[in-house]
């Protein structure tokens, strides 16, 4: 791959926790993690979320998988958490008050205070540039179908909500660009299999699709300098096979170029703040763990290792999963 970076098995599987059916996360174990050198260039924080005593917790650790620490710590489901723009603040999603809302917390773990408050799911936030708002997913509306809201992070004035999206299938995976001109999302508006979007992130117009093939493509992430876009598709074999890869491609859909080559699903990239790494989920070992590549595709190694009982879910993979790398 020549582009100058500046910057699960089955379909259940990359859509963790994306519903209230699939809050239950069924998995026990302990966690180890390997100390893999890395350059010094690469800075910041890794965000993901994993298991303790059978829920879903958040944990943080440097990018060479060193200094491992909890960051939430209850009997209910904490997951999906994203960096602020500035590194200070996770937001994330959890089940703590008997629903599914979205949360903030700063980067230590303090503070944790609740942002939603609905008797529908909302989870999938994404933070705008600024670190003013979040863009988020529901089910809230009568359709049923899940859109796409936008919010401030502080209410003080007003939560200013907006309804980014309006369509009776699936609009899931945001990611908000660093430059602030676009949310990426997934969207089944189309026909029966996801395809990444790109919207307008100040109203929802200017709806612009970007791939376009009868695999399932999702989770849609960006480099720091807005160029291009990361997402997992399983394109590669038969449609709907459930074996992700990760791909890049320009911003209008072209030079699309694949980044990883394995047997097990690779999903959830998230690139380092100089864009020279990337970090994602995968499957290659059996269950969901955490790795490092650079930002090539080259030189994949292992952060995490999950150690104990697996109990096999289809609607949550056990392991460790979702990371974030923090933008600073």
């Amino acid at each position: 791959m020549q582009k100058n970076f500046v910057v699960t098995s089955v379909r259940s599987g990359a859509h963790l926790f994306s519903k209230t059916a699939r809050m239950a996360f069924m998995t026990l174990g302990l966690h180890v993690f390997v100390a893999v050198g890395l350059p010094a260039a690469d800075t910041g924080k890794i965000v993901f979320q994993s298991v303790l005593e059978g829920n879903a917790e958040i944990f943080v650790m440097d990018p060479d998988g060193k200094n491992q620490r909890q960051l939430t710590d209850n009997t209910a489901n904490d997951f999906n958490p994203r960096w602020s723009p500035d590194a200070r603040q996770i937001v994330f999603v959890s089940d703590r008050d008997g629903n599914t809302e979205i949360y903030i917390m700063d980067g230590d773990g303090s503070n944790q205070t609740r942002l939603t408050d609905h008797p529908s799911a909302d989870f999938g936030p994404a933070w705008s540039p600024d670190g003013s708002m979040i863009a988020y997913n529901t089910d809230r509306f009568a359709d049923g179908a899940t859109e796409v809201l936008r919010q401030n992070v502080d209410g003080t004035w007003g939560w200013n909500l907006t309804r980014m999206t309006n369509n009776p299938t699936a609009d899931d995976f945001i990611a908000w660009s660093p430059d602030g001109r676009w949310i990426a999302f997934e969207s089944d508006r189309d026909r029966d299999d996801p395809e990444i979007y790109l919207m307008n992130a100040v109203d929802g117009t200017n709806l612009q699709r970007l791939t376009f093939s009868r695999a399932l493509d999702e989770v849609p992430s960006w480099p720091p300098d807005s160029r291009w876009i990361l997402f997992s598709s399983d394109s590669v074999g038969e449609p709907h096979n459930g074996n992700y890869e990760i791909f890049v491609m320009n911003v209008d859909g072209s030079d699309l170029q694949r980044l990883t080559d394995s047997p097990g699903q690779d999903t959830y990239p998230s690139m380092s703040p100089d864009g020279k790494h990337i970090v994602f989920e995968s499957y290659r070992d059996g269950h969901a763990e955490i790795y490092r590549m650079n930002a090539d595709g080259s030189g994949v190694v292992r952060l995490t290792h999950f150690e104990g009982p697996v109990v096999e879910n289809d609607e949550a993979p056990p392991g460790n999963s979702n990371p974030s790398w923090s933008p600073k």
